[in-house]
């Protein structure tokens, strides 16, 4: 089935890696809320005979939104989408903005999956990033919301950060097990273009984690979930069996999605959008009845084919029974010198079912499929 998403661009501080569209200008919120309702039923009627399983509030931070506020979403997305009934709900969470009061309220929704952006739980750590909350935080909120009722929960962390020690890391690994979620991502660190962080690093005033660090911390990782029983699925991303995440597989399956909101993404059919990354822009178009984005494509099947094997070497790997019945291409054989290599080099493993990479071939990902696909 296909999923929802909802972008929900309000922060309350832009922290310096990120590269997502935010703000922190909440003046236009309102106007905001009403657009993103009249897009969603702007999108219904040629959705009508489609089932979604899955919505995911992201952002952003849409843990701002007050019990109100997303009754009004829920209503509309309810009124006009058909939304199964054991649909995963997620929002992401900063746990800077979330009491025991508010969870209770969210618990009142239908939301059923809770997604932290801890980052750290060292406060140093968390001030460097310029996140709000402290580790201590960090800490009562998951708990409050675990307390709460929610059994679904995901707890985000970065790694390779400038100085930090693989001690450091291990330590942040072992809060975040000692908590008990039910999912944990865990990301190294990205300089993007267009961050504070990028620019901080060209200014001279940040540097990247030695390389061979960042390696051993992510080799660390892998091995540390998997010893504390959570299954990688997902090059960063490690479950507890049945907690995978719904709304990201589709990313990675290739999967439909429609969003909303300012710089979100839809692929529906053969055609991939993506709206404006300005909320004027975005509300302007709405409001005027007009279609918000300002990028569209048609994905032909080469691009769809690149996209399939290298979606699904990051995550469950490629099953063979369902790239031939997608592409009509028997993948074994038509890609049968790459196999080779991968196999030879212990970068992959092969069943009559698919191909999958190890932790070894994990850890080499991006430079597999650039150079060998």
């Amino acid at each position: 089935m296909p999923g929802i998403y909802l972008h929900i661009p309000f922060c309350d501080t832009k922290c310096i890696y990120c590269d997502f569209y935010s703000i922190t200008n909440h003046t236009r919120k309102d106007e905001f809320l009403n657009s993103i309702k009249r897009e969603i039923i702007s999108r219904s009627e040629s959705l009508k005979n489609k089932s979604f399983d899955s919505v995911f509030f992201g952002g952003g931070t849409p843990s701002l939104l007050s019990h109100s506020e997303f009754t009004g979403i829920f209503d509309t997305l309810y009124k006009y989408y058909n939304i199964s009934s054991d649909a995963e709900i997620s929002i992401e969470c900063n746990p800077g903005t979330l009491n025991r009061a508010k969870l209770d309220e969210f618990k009142k929704l239908p939301i059923n999956r809770l997604s932290f952006g801890v980052q750290s739980f060292i406060d140093e750590e968390l001030t460097y990033l310029t996140r709000i909350h402290s580790a201590e935080e960090a800490v009562a909120s998951v708990k409050a919301a675990q307390d709460t009722g929610f059994n679904n929960i995901n707890i985000d962390l970065i790694f390779a950060l400038p100085n930090q020690s693989l001690a450091n890391w291990q330590y942040n690994l072992n809060i975040a097990i000692e908590l008990d979620t039910q999912h944990i991502s865990a990301y190294s660190l990205i300089f993007e273009e267009g961050t504070a962080l990028f620019a901080m690093r060209k200014n001279g005033k940040a540097r990247q984690a030695d390389i061979e660090l960042e390696q051993e911390m992510y080799e660390y990782t892998m091995e540390f979930m998997d010893r504390n029983g959570y299954i990688q699925y997902e090059i960063s991303n490690y479950s507890k069996p049945g907690y995978e995440c719904r709304h990201n597989l589709k990313y990675w399956t290739l999967e439909e999605y429609i969003s909303f909101g300012p710089s979100a993404s839809s692929y529906i059919g053969d055609k991939r959008w993506t709206n404006v990354k300005n909320i004027g822009k975005y509300i302007g178009l709405v409001d005027s009845g007009k279609d918000a984005y300002n990028f569209i494509e048609t994905i032909d099947k080469d691009t769809s084919i690149t996209e399939h094997i290298f979606l699904g070497l990051r995550s469950r790997g490629i099953n063979y029974a369902e790239f031939e019945k997608r592409y009509n291409i028997n993948f074994h054989e038509k890609y049968s010198s790459p196999i080779e290599l991968l196999l030879k080099n212990g970068w992959a493993t092969t069943n009559n079912e698919k191909l999958s990479l190890t932790r070894k071939g994990y850890a080499v990902c991006d430079e597999i499929v650039a150079s060998l696909f």
